[in-house]
């Protein structure tokens, strides 16, 4: 398929020995519980990508996808499995999330092997109007300049949002040094040098209050983002 515009089609149930679209928008298209497996990665990592706009991928297991270069436009995310996504040059626009959402990495500037090989070429992905006020976000960040203030965002006060991340990290690490319990100072210390490496090129930031499984324990990652929250 080349520039082809699909709409409306049921591909809930469908399975494709092999599906290479190129250049082509899917309008309205239903991938809910499909299974996309390796077999269908050219379905996203198209060289001239494809357009996905309202399509359904709602409970659809998309582990073993990675989106590519494709463009997501008003898309149905719901308790999609979008565990190790690397969503280095997709794009997002108003789309909605709920459930669990879990080890994600999204990012608003194309980078790495595949970022000067896209086409249409651009120097950045288009990340607003999207929707996680449903969600939950467990090790999920947003980086590389991403708009935190164009997105809507959970409500639960498991959730901080930290604007000036470094500068808060600076004078964070400072009172941390001050802690008397040398453990507890330690696993902050080195949260704290991970959180500036993975926000190297980003400003403001979402965040669980305490990631399951972080090597810090949930109480020190609790007091480290109120010691950030707090130091400016």
């Amino acid at each position: 398929l080349q520039r082809a515009t699909i709409g409306d089609v049921d591909l809930s149930k469908a399975t494709f020995d092999r599906i290479a679209p190129s250049a082509c928008t899917f309008v309205r298209c239903d991938f809910r519980k499909a299974t996309l497996d390796r077999r269908l990665l050219p379905l996203f990592k198209a060289r001239q990508r494809n357009v996905f706009r309202e399509c359904r991928f709602d409970g659809t297991d998309l582990r073993a996808i990675d989106p590519g270069g494709s463009r997501f436009e008003r898309c149905i995310f719901d308790d999609a499995d979008l565990q190790g996504w690397n969503a280095v040059t997709a794009e997002f626009i108003e789309c909605h999330f709920a459930g669990r959402v879990t080890h994600a990495r999204f990012y608003a500037r194309p980078w790495g092997p595949t970022a000067t090989e896209l086409e249409p070429h651009r120097t950045v992905n288009e990340f607003r109007g999207n929707d996680f006020r449903d969600a939950e976000l467990v090790d999920v960040a947003f980086l590389m300049g991403i708009d935190i203030s164009k997105q809507r965002w959970p409500e639960s006060d498991e959730y901080v949002r930290l604007d000036r991340i470094h500068q808060r990290l600076t004078r964070g690490r400072a009172e941390i040094l001050r802690w008397k319990d040398l453990e507890a100072r330690g696993e902050a210390l080195e949260m704290v040098q991970a959180l500036s490496f993975l926000y190297m090129q980003q400003n403001d930031v979402v965040a669980r209050r305490a990631e399951p499984g972080a090597p810090a324990q949930p109480e020190v990652q609790r007091k480290v983002r109120s010691t950030l929250a707090a130091a400016l």
